[in-house]
Parts: structure tokens; sequence; C-alpha cells
């Protein structure tokens, strides 16, 4: 190259071949710096789906092992309870029922006798009144029996309907009288406490809704020291006792405490007024009937039934916990277990319902009769139907 052809090349870029261009080297692996940046991204919302993913997962096996918890601990508490069939096609009838609650008053004037027994068999006939039902209203009869032992049969001595109606939001507690005289299906008319005696609760379900026509869906049954020990797992219960109630309070303690083998003179009720009596006081308290009658008594029942339940409403956990353990063993029961634990889901909705204290027959429906040396109660059946219908269905 000579020297004019120099200044002409002097500043210029040379050119190159594509073989004297060196290659730009693969990062990781082959892949451009976009594409890994690409791959980060990517990998960051894989990262976040899964984490979404397993939070659920472990939010999802926490609420399952909290049902299953849950379900135990309720199968434990119902299966302490004594679940019968909800249906028996046939159950054992006794042959005579013994009742040793008899006077020595003459019985009423025929006439008297033979217009209850009409009146009893004009109601039986109305096979055109549909039993009284209701999908929002469950009817459970409540049943104390004065049975002394497990193996006893005894004798409806408290009948309490337990109507919990959830349109209006009011739990109906309605006591049926004991001597209220009416039939027994297929065995005679006699004194309602006797259909327990003959066939148990299925008969004495059946004479209550043959008679009163009204449908009841379930029971739940304790006896003597089954109510004994529900009063004192909460604690007692507030009643005042009036003075002339010390008496027959203390007489029948004595009989209670016989049974249980204290000594005959232990808890005796020595004041009158406000006071917290224990399970075997309540009994005696509520078992009196020489002061104001079976209308009085059926008032008493009600009365330590209404405290019970707005305890329960203030127990702990761990209270209630107790309570079960100690009451449960002493229930006979028809409810199946999924409908107790439908009501135990609702029970505290149901705790805050209205109580309603109503009770069969109504005032101004009823009259005393004696017949065969009973001291019985003959009633209006019409209107004590229409009583029911109306209070718990309204």
């Amino acid at each position: 190259m000579n020297e004019n052809e120099e200044k002409r090349t002097e500043g210029v870029i040379p050119e190159t071949t594509a073989e004297q261009t060196p290659a730009l080297k693969p990062v990781s692996g082959g892949k451009t710096p976009n594409a890994k940046r690409n791959k980060k991204k990517k990998k960051k919302k894989m990262s976040v789906k899964k984490k979404v993913l397993i939070i659920i997962l472990i939010i999802l096996v926490i609420v399952g092992i909290g049902i299953g918890v849950i379900f135990l601990i309720v199968h434990h508490y119902i299966n302490l309870m004594n679940i019968q069939p909800v249906e028996e096609s046939s159950y054992e009838i006794a042959d005579s029922v013994v009742d040793d609650d008899i006077t020595d008053e003459p019985d009423s004037p025929q006439e008297d006798i033979d217009d209850l027994e009409n009146r009893i068999r004009e109601n039986l006939e109305k096979k055109s009144d549909d039993i009284m039902a209701d999908k929002d209203v469950l009817n459970v009869l409540l049943i104390g029996t004065d049975a002394r032992s497990v193996n006893e049969r005894g004798r409806s001595d408290s009948m309490i309907l337990m109507s919990i109606n959830k349109k209006t939001k009011k739990v109906i507690m309605t006591s049926f009288l004991r001597d209220i005289y009416l039939a027994i299906p297929n065995i005679e008319s006699t004194r309602l406490n006797h259909a327990y005696a003959y066939g148990r609760p299925h008969l004495l379900i059946d004479t209550l809704e043959e008679n009163f026509r009204i449908k009841i869906d379930r029971y739940a049954q304790v006896n003597f020291f089954s109510f004994c020990k529900t009063v004192d797992a909460v604690g007692g219960v507030e009643i005042d006792v009036t003075q002339d109630e010390i008496y027959y309070i203390n007489n029948y303690l004595r009989e209670i405490n016989r049974l249980e083998g204290r000594a005959e003179n232990t808890y005796q009720v020595t004041s009158a007024g406000k006071q917290t009596l224990n399970g075997a006081q309540a009994l005696a308290y509520s078992r009196i009937r020489y002061i104001g009658t079976d209308f009085q008594r059926t008032q008493r029942q009600r009365t330590v039934l209404e405290q019970i339940i707005s305890k329960t409403k203030d127990m702990s956990l761990t209270e209630l916990d107790d309570l079960l353990e100690v009451v449960l063993p002493e229930i006979t029961t028809n409810m199946q277990e999924s409908e107790i634990i439908s009501l135990l889901l609702d029970s505290n909705d149901i705790l805050d319902y209205e109580r309603v204290q109503c009770r069969v027959p109504a005032d101004g429906t009823w009259e005393f009769l004696t017949i065969r040396s009973m001291s019985v109660i003959g009633i209006d059946f019409n209107a004590n139907i229409q009583y029911l219908r109306d209070n718990i269905y309204e």
C-alpha cells in the first residue's frame, strides 16, 4: 500500500468476515439472559401457587381433624344414653296394675261417671280429626317414673311434653296430670299414669296421642334416682319453700333416704324461704301433692325443670362435661343419634327461646270424681285439645 492509499483508509473501520466475528457464549445451558429472567418469573409464580395450595390443604386437614374430634366427642356422649328403637311393633303389656293410691270416699253419682265415659267414647270416635303435627315443632315427652329400682316398672309420676317450636322460637312445657281419667287403648278407662305401668313409654304415647290428637315425636325417661343425680350435677336448685311444704318435704325425704341407704333424717329442711335444695330435697319437693293437689305438684315439677335448664346456660365447658357424664347414662330415649346431634347443634339458640309453662287440664275444663275408689279428674276433651293446639302450634 502506498502513502496515498494509507491516508484514504485512515479512520475507517475495517470490514470483518463471519469467520472473524467471535460467537456469543451461551448463558446457562444455552439460554439467553432474557430466557433466564423469564424462567425465574415463572418459577416465582409457580412457587406462590404451591404455597396457596399447601395452605388450603393444611386448613382442610385442620378442619377435618376438628370435625372428627367433635364427632367423636358427641358420639361418646350419645353412647352414654340408653337409646331404644324408634318404633316397637309390639311391647309387653302387664296383666294388671295395682293402685295403692285409693280413697275411702264413695264413688261419684253413676250419672256423672256415665257422662264422663260417654265423653271419652265420643272423643275416640272422632277419627276424622287428624293428629296435629308440624315440621317446625318437635314434641318430646319427658317421663319421670316412680320406679325405685332399675328392674321395677313403676308408673309415670311426671309427664311433661317439651315442645320446641322453631317458628315461634318458644319452648312450651306442658304437664299432663297423672289423675286424668281417660281411655288406655285396648285396655280400660283409668288414670293416665296407669298407661306407663301397663305398657311403658310406647303405650303412654299412644294414650296421649289418641285422647288429645297431638303427635308426640320422641320420649326421654328417668326415674327417681336419675332425677336426684341431675339436680346434684347442676349444683342444686333454688326454691322458695313455704312453711306448709316443709312437713311434706321431710316426710318424703325419709323414704328417699331409706332407699338410698342414708339415715332417715338426713337433709331435713328446717326453715321456710328461698334456699338451694339438693337432689333428694328437690325430689321430695316435686312429689308434694297434698298442698294444692296434683295441680300444684306439676307446677313444682316445672319449676325445678326450669331451674335446671337455666343453670345449664351459665355452665363452663368443663362443668357441662361433668354434667353430661353424670346425667346421660340415666336417660332412656328413642331419639336417634342424628336427631340428638341436630338438637345439640341448635342448643345455643334453643336455650334462648322463650319458655312457656302450661298444664292439662286447662282452667275451667275439669272436675273431680271418684271412680272405683280412685280420685280422678274428668275433663272436657274438646277444650283441652284446642288448648294444646293453641299453645304449642299457635
